[in-house]
């Protein structure tokens, strides 16, 4: 991982327009049935980049809504979020299966690919707050570590970004710009992203070069709730995100089995 002193790279987002499947009114200031205009359903298509688990999308002129098939729920929260920092209405996305509409092509006409492995269950809601705008599509974030824990022994995991790009990128951001929350197999939040921001005043700066993955941060829990306690075995979810420098990223997640 190289770390050396520079300034925040402007990261910017591209995506390729989506399909509409009627003509009538396509004007950007026309509201259709649903309430929405023109310039709003073509706002959500850079909101769509880098979604892994989206299968195809659509614009519905005919009612005024985005169609996404495909997204998990990890990608439905990320999508989420980029709405409403986007001021965008959150219904104006209608989330459909794979199975409930064969197109047969994918977001660029490709062939559609087979269904992701099912994701574990995640809540809709989340204790992680993001503001500023989405990280280059270019920067995947993961997380890695033990994958087994034993109650009340503090483990640490590594929060990583991968860069894709031709270029490398460098972000300014403080120590503590990597959040996580724990979640239960049940989908309940169990340990909460904290509040506790202090370490967040020193500097870090963080490069990542072409084609290579660094770490940002170490994420740091010991099998307790939120009151402190020790939560009984099983299997939880860490989710975490980079919200730093300005900009911030889609949400990493892996699972750990909690041991006693």
């Amino acid at each position: 991982m190289k770390r050396v002193l520079l300034t925040l790279s402007v990261l910017t987002l591209a995506a390729a327009p989506l399909t509409g499947v009627a003509t009538a009114q396509s004007t950007t200031s026309s509201a259709f049935p649903s309430g929405y205009t023109r310039a709003q359903l073509d706002a959500v298509a850079p909101l769509l980049t880098d979604l892994k688990t989206l299968q195809s999308s659509r614009v519905d002129l005919a009612q005024g809504r985005v169609v996404v098939v495909g997204l998990s729920a990890v990608d439905r929260l990320t999508l989420l979020v980029r709405l409403r920092q986007a001021n965008l209405p959150t219904g104006i996305v209608d989330y459909q299966v794979g199975a409930q509409v064969d197109t047969g092509t994918g977001p660029t006409g490709t062939a559609t690919p087979a269904p992701a492995p099912a994701a574990p269950t995640l809540p809709a809601t989340t204790t992680l707050t993001v503001k500023g705008a989405p990280l280059a599509p270019t920067l995947r974030p993961a997380l890695s570590g033990p994958t087994t824990l034993r109650a009340g022994t503090a483990t640490t995991w590594s929060f990583t970004l991968a860069n894709s790009g031709r270029s490398p990128v460098t972000l300014s951001h403080g120590a503590c710009d990597v959040r996580f929350e724990v979640i239960s197999a049940a989908g309940e939040i169990v340990r909460p992203d904290p509040k506790d921001t202090l370490c967040t005043m020193q500097l870090v700066n963080t490069t990542v070069g072409a084609g290579e993955s660094s770490e940002v941060q170490k994420v740091r829990w010991d099998g307790r709730g939120a009151g402190g306690q020790v939560l009984p075995a099983g299997t939880y979810t860490l989710r975490a995100v980079f919200v730093g420098a300005g900009a911030y990223s889609p949400p990493a997640t892996m699972t750990v089995t909690l041991t006693n």
